[in-house]
């Protein structure tokens, strides 16, 4: 299946992709501004995000233990999320 045909669909907008990822919104922003984020394209001057793209993260972040413990260190007062 080409790459076009897998991104057509809905699109999540960064609170809606918090909540499919579990993750908070503030989290999610803040993964993103240190680029540890899943794949953002822009709608507009918003960001926004594929199903497929998230799902790609969380997989990668099962998989590399580094990338989960650099996100831990950006929530609030060291509360890790389960993902």
């Amino acid at each position: 299946m080409s790459e076009t045909c897998e991104r057509s669909g809905p699109v999540l907008s960064t609170r809606a992709a918090a909540l499919y990822t579990g993750l908070s919104y503030q989290t999610l922003r803040n993964l993103l501004a240190a680029g540890e984020g899943p794949r953002k394209f822009k709608q507009g001057r918003l960001n926004a995000f594929y199903p497929v793209d998230l799902d790609a993260w969380l997989k990668r972040r099962l998989t590399d233990p580094t990338q989960a413990a650099a996100s831990q260190s950006t929530t609030p007062e060291g509360a890790a999320h389960a993902v």
